[in-house]
């Protein structure tokens, strides 16, 4: 093999090895690690679909789930039912200090509208609706604090703010509620 191509061959690994290199420092010293289970959930801002502003804070005093998605992700689309169901299921539901569930779903998208096609055809009907336009789930600032990276991503924040499930199932979520102790 000629030398010139065992130059470029060498360049060539080179610069993929330091775009690996990169993207994992990037990883370690962007993402939070404040979004596990037990730890207080990190507070956000968001405006949501109906121009309301909407902090997390504001539901404090209810279990929240909090759901990252996308019109683009098929898995999140086959979840929807599943999430729908839930808020059927408790929507009148009670819990302890007579908390109740809140849903807050965050879409993440490029750009477009797919995500209200989506809302509409599944029948989305909760207050907190929010959607986050980014060329990347990476590049998501609100995605980074809850170290989201894929999709979907749902969390369970208790009442008192602490995250009871991280990047968890809404199985897993039906479960834990259904068995809280009024």
């Amino acid at each position: 093999m000629p030398s010139s191509t065992k130059n470029k061959i060498k360049s060539i690994a080179f610069v993929i090895s330091v775009l690996i290199s990169s993207l994992i420092l990037y990883r370690y010293f962007t993402f939070s690690n404040e979004a596990n289970k037990g730890k207080i959930a990190p507070e956000f801002s968001v405006k949501l679909i109906d121009n309301r502003d909407y902090n997390l804070s504001d539901s404090k005093g209810n279990y929240i789930i909090l759901d990252f998605w996308g019109s683009w992700c098929h898995t999140c689309l086959s979840e929807m039912p599943k999430l729908v169901d839930l808020k059927s299921k408790f929507q009148f539901s009670y819990f302890e200090n007579n908390s109740k569930l809140d849903i807050v779903t965050i879409a993440l998208e490029k750009k477009g509208d797919n995500w209200s096609k989506v809302a509409q055809k599944f029948g989305f009907n909760w207050d907190f609706q929010a959607v986050s336009y980014n060329k990347f789930v990476l590049s998501s600032s609100l995605a980074n604090k809850y170290g989201v990276l894929d999709l979907p991503s749902k969390f369970l924040i208790n009442p008192k703010g602490y995250i009871v499930l991280s990047k968890t199932t809404f199985e897993e979520i039906e479960s834990y509620l259904d068995n809280i102790e009024i």
